[in-house]
């Protein structure tokens, strides 16, 4: 008897580990930079430069790296902008790690605040999340036939499986080139910028990845006059192009993050040689996993019927695309300015950001918990100046998905959509988005895998036990397997015998069994 057997490209979270960084430094300001009279915004990312894996432990190396946009102490009105980093090495523990392991690594920035010390040194406390894994490939066996030269009964059960086709890191370079309205000043040098995604989308095509998004682009920059004059300038532009991606089909799942690795706005000039151009360039670090689904028949059960034959199993797992989901929910709140904060005149800008605190699996789909910290540039009232709000709101969420465990490979992808901040009145701020979650769940389906055929001479004393004619009544959860393996009778002899086409039983169907 030879088993002839199908390997199933599988992938699996071998080992994971997350941990909680608090980072704190004084920051000096430049001794080419004026004083600082009053701090407006700031923003940070952690860098990671260097992971090495050990026996159960990784050490990371890297750094927050931040910018400050202030207000300086000149006598006009001007801001300015330093930028500066805190290094850091952690020693993580993450058991089932060893030397050599590919590590992935996620983060995020929980908190991060600034104070002035004095007007030459300032304060910065941040806390950050480090989510490590480490994914590996493997080959599950399945048996889906057997070919034997004496009579021997097999049945199959059909399972759908998605099988990694595709796993690898790539990037994604996408640059623009903006130019500034015709009524606005030419520019003397960029004070702050804010660059982000949405609505990014990825769709596998033959050979190659297609990539679809909108990149969101605020420039502050102060203007080439006399005056100097502080303009700020914002732009959604739409983007697309491709990755190649070797293996890539068009009926294939599409797993993949993005994360904004790299963004740099540089000056340029124009046909007329003055300096009216961003020059824009960014870069995505792409992690890609591709999935086909595929329907195969395996092997579940075989029975002799002039020998014992006996299937060997053990268990395996087998990862079944359970869905892929997404939702989105509504945040509508009223934001206030803080005791003493300067007033609003108009808003320049804001971003938001999503910050889980829980992602758990329940009856109805998974329950997201957490934040959205929603910032604003402003105008201020009292003079021509600059100032910023920030504020968290709850939110709550339960994204649907039917028949998901704790068993499950899940993971969830948030994302701010439509967001919009308006004053109300010079104190009270109203806050508007859409909050969107994406979902994609993998189910690890155990299964008896037969992995070897054990035959036998039949046991002539117990086989002579058996009667040789067999009226059989049926009771519930009986088919024509079960009695064909308990006589040692084909079953396409219990089909003739008795007239039937299939090999479902109801309660009380008479069966006649002939050896």
């Amino acid at each position: 008897m030879e088993l002839v057997k199908k390997n199933i490209h599988m992938d699996r979270i071998k080992c994971k580990a997350s941990t909680q960084i608090t980072l704190e430094d004084d920051c000096n300001v430049p001794d080419s930079k004026p004083d600082v009279e009053r701090l407006i915004l700031d923003k940070g990312e952690i860098r990671v430069e260097e992971m090495k894996a050990s026996q159960d432990h990784v050490s990371v190396r890297g750094k927050l790296c931040f910018k400050i946009l202030y207000r300086t102490q000149e006598d006009r009105e001007s801001l300015c902008c330093m930028e500066n980093n805190i290094p850091f090495e952690e020693q993580i523990h993450m058991e089932g790690v060893e030397n050599g392991d590919p590590l992935s690594v996620q983060w995020l920035l929980e908190d991060m605040k600034v104070s002035m010390i004095n007007s030459r040194k300032c304060n910065v406390q941040a806390v950050a999340s480090l989510s490590l894994s480490v994914e590996e490939l493997y080959d599950e066996e399945a048996a889906v036939e057997l070919y034997a030269e004496e009579p021997v009964e097999s049945r199959k059960r059909l399972a759908s499986l998605a099988e990694i086709a595709v796993r690898k890191k790539d990037i994604f370079r996408l640059k623009e080139e903006l130019e500034v309205p015709r009524d606005y000043p030419n520019i003397f040098q960029i004070l702050w910028d804010d660059i982000s995604l949405s609505e990014v989308e990825f769709v596998s095509k033959e050979e190659k990845l297609s990539i679809q998004g909108e990149l969101q682009i605020f420039l502050l920059y102060e203007g080439d006059s006399e005056e100097r004059p502080v303009k700020w300038y914002e732009k959604s532009v739409p983007f697309d192009g491709t990755v190649e991606c070797h293996d890539c089909r068009e009926d294939m799942i599409a797993d993949i993050s993005c994360q904004l690795s790299h963004g740099e706005v540089e000056i340029k000039e124009d046909f007329d040689g003055e300096e009216r151009i961003f020059g824009v360039d960014i870069v995505l670090d792409l992690d890609i996993k591709l999935y086909q689904e595929e329907q195969v028949d395996m092997l579940a059960d075989v029975y002799g019927v002039t020998r014992e034959v006996q299937p060997v199993t053990r268990q395996g797992c087998y990862n079944t695309l359970l869905t892929r989901t997404d939702g989105r929910m509504k945040l509508a709140e009223r934001g206030k300015l803080p005791s003493g904060a300067p007033s609003v005149r108009q808003i320049c800008h804001c971003n938001a950001k999503i910050m889980t605190d829980s992602v758990m699996a329940t009856e109805n789909g998974v329950e997201i918990g957490g934040t959205v910290a929603v910032e604003a540039l402003y105008l201020t009232g009292e003079e021509p100046s600059f100032a910023s709000w920030h504020q968290e709101f709850p939110f709550q969420y339960t994204l649907e998905a039917e028949g998901i465990t704790e068993k499950c490979r899940y993971e969830t992808v948030p994302s701010v959509e439509q967001l919009s901040v308006s004053a109300l009145d010079n104190e009270e701020l109203d806050v508007k988005a859409v909050l969107q979650f994406k979902m994609i769940v993998f189910d690890c389906v155990a299964q008896d895998i037969i992995t070897d055929i054990d035959v036998r001479e039949i046991d002539m004393e117990a086989r002579r036990e058996l009667p040789g004619i067999v009226a059989y009544i049926a009771r519930d959860g009986d088919d024509l397997w079960q009695l064909g393996k308990k006589y040692y009778v084909p079953m396409d002899q219990i089909r003739e015998t008795n007239h039937l086409t299939g090999d479902e039983l109801k309660t009380g169907d008479k069966i006649l069994i002939v050896r």
